[in-house]
């Protein structure tokens, strides 16, 4: 088989797993519109989005919250993290049954509810978890059991972990202020049914945090490049560096 018949292959796998996933997705969606942000299941770019954002593979403690047909999921795996230092939490038991089927070896799942996490988790991961990757609809959860989801995740991350949660409207999450919280938005995946908003959120005011993670992220297949040696006139001195893409 040449390599050009099997990038086709490829291909064609890839678009009948995401065809199944969305069948999964709509069923769910039609069982509980209410526990459903969007009609389809998130695109593979928006995943690698995601994982982009995730430092200090494979060490890093990482949750995911609404693990679904697991695009954002394999994204995750993908990256090289162990398998104990990655839980993935989902609600709908038909989602864990799939996930369960698609990594039976390489993945921690917890069919549970996320506001419950912190007695759920492995006791490693309490007050220690780096990483809070949602995909949680927090508007249709109601606020109730938003606000209940929002707490926990503080709850088990570690002082200056990063909890990233996504939205399909431009606007902040919710309850953002009577939580006494900071999003700041990092960016937008526009090749997402809908596009995807991808926010940091945090208790830090001002959030300095929030500032070098969107940095981070905007710049992180560009690598500093040195050009010259620092000049010494009367009073100023400098040296010239430029970006250059990652190859």
């Amino acid at each position: 088989i040449n390599a050009e018949y099997m990038g086709l292959l490829i291909g064609m796998k890839a678009v009948t797993g995401y065809v199944y996933d969305t069948c999964l997705f709509l069923r769910s969606w039609y069982d509980s519109p209410t526990r459903m942000g969007a009609w389809f299941p998130s695109f593979a770019r928006t995943g690698k989005m995601l994982a982009g954002i995730i430092r200090d593979i494979p060490n890093a403690k990482v949750v995911e919250l609404g693990a679904g047909t697991g695009q954002v999921t394999e994204q995750i795996i993908a990256t090289g993290i162990k398998p104990e230092n990655f839980v993935a939490i989902e609600f709908d038991e038909g989602f864990c049954k799939e996930l369960q089927k698609k990594h039976p070896n390489d993945l921690n799942l917890l069919n549970i509810d996320a506001a419950k996490m912190e007695s759920e988790l492995p006791t490693d991961f309490v007050r220690n978890v780096d990483y809070v990757i949602s995909t949680l609809p927090l508007i249709t959860l109601g606020e109730k059991k938003a606000k209940e989801v929002i707490e926990a995740v503080f709850k088990v991350m570690k002082p200056g972990g990063v909890y990233i949660q996504i939205t399909y409207t431009p606007y902040k999450p919710k309850y953002m202020k009577e939580l006494k919280l900071k999003a700041t938005k990092l960016c937008i995946s526009w090749l997402n049914l809908p596009p995807t908003h991808i926010w940091r959120i945090c208790q830090e005011k001002p959030c300095v945090a929030c500032s070098q993670s969107q940095l981070i992220y905007q710049f992180r297949d560009l690598s500093l490049i040195h050009i010259s040696e620092p000049t010494r006139p009367e009073r100023i001195s400098y040296a010239v560096f430029c970006l250059k893409k990652k190859t």
